[in-house]
């Protein structure tokens, strides 16, 4: 199964011109929020720990052939992936999709995922007989057939070789004769992101902080939202062979410097505190569903640059 369809980049704009900037829609949930860091699950105990350390050995040495950062193991897309393997090999699916219908971005969410995120799935499934060989072999196999690909539809290959990811989690499940193996790829850029602790109502907006390192900076902030899943058939999974985030209906831009507005005439919605804090109103006015906010960022002056996705935390709106 090809992976996620990658948003390429965002280009920030450049600035000139004056007037004065206001907050985009008054935030009117003041439900209780919860704090998010990156990096949770870390006390999971998964399953192949030996299997799963020999591949990412591999995934590195392939990385550092092509330039790229070795990759730190990630428990978290660990757990996300063995659950998503468990119930893929217990219902006999092949894709990106469960049952519910629900996408990778959406489970990964779900379990408390905040970073950019994309998945590499592979199945097989055996009549008559069992797998028998060592997971370690088994993961292997798979992950040579992601790198065997050729372009054009080299899009598992790409992903393991892309140099924007920091960490990798794998997730693996056997049940009788079906086998299921996923590369669940992050960028950890975030601190942590605030975020309301539970569904919010849609419509007005709400309010949502997250924190950058020192040094990093915020060029836009793309919202994308999704109504709720509908489930979904075995033969409606296979059919997806890739899958991307819904499509940006809003983009929020940092304030610009005292007394300009932006080039294209807009005068932005946030601004960053000292300390690398970013508060912004994220408009909920798409009605009920999943609303992702696609950070785009990066160390040092961002305007004019091209920048890539380090987050998509998202709220819920019921």
């Amino acid at each position: 199964m090809s992976d996620l369809r990658q948003k390429t980049a965002f280009r920030a704009l450049g600035a000139l011109a004056a007037i004065a900037a206001l907050p985009l829609v008054a935030a009117r949930d003041a439900e209780t929020r919860r704090v998010v860091v990156p990096g949770l699950a870390q006390d999971y105990g998964e399953r192949v720990p030996a299997a799963k350390a020999e591949l990412l050995r591999i995934i590195n040495e392939e990385r550092s052939a092509h330039g790229a950062p070795p990759l730190a193991y990630d428990l978290l897309g660990a757990k996300v992936g063995d659950e998503f393997c468990e119930d893929a090999a217990r219902n006999r699916t092949s894709g990106h999709w469960d049952l519910a219908g629900r996408p990778p971005y959406l489970r990964w969410a779900l379990a408390g995922g905040i970073d950019h995120h994309a998945q590499n799935f592979a199945a097989e499934s055996r009549r008559g007989f069992e797998f028998t060989e060592p997971p370690a072999e088994l993961l292997k196999k798979a992950h040579e057939a992601f790198m065997s690909e050729r372009p054009p539809d080299d899009g598992h290959r790409k992903t393991v070789l892309d140099p924007i990811w920091t960490h990798v989690g794998i997730g693996f499940a056997i049940v009788g004769g079906e086998m299921r193996m996923t590369e669940e790829y992050s960028r950890r850029v975030l601190e942590w992101a605030e975020l309301p602790a539970g569904p919010v109502r849609p419509g007005g907006g709400t309010l949502v902080a997250v924190k950058l390192p020192r040094g990093w900076n915020i060029g836009a902030v793309e919202v994308a939202y999704e109504g709720f899943p509908k489930p979904m058939s075995r033969p409606e999974i296979a059919a997806r062979n890739s899958y991307g985030l819904p499509p940006a209906w809003r983009t929020l831009r940092p304030y610009p410097p005292a007394g300009t507005r932006w080039k294209s005439g807009e005068t932005g919605d946030f601004r960053s505190s000292a300390g690398g804090r970013i508060e912004l109103v994220v408009p909920l006015d798409r009605g009920p569903g999943y609303y992702y906010l696609v950070v785009f960022a990066a160390e040092g002056e961002v305007t004019g640059r091209r920048l890539f996705p380090v987050a998509a935390p998202m709220v819920t709106a019921r």
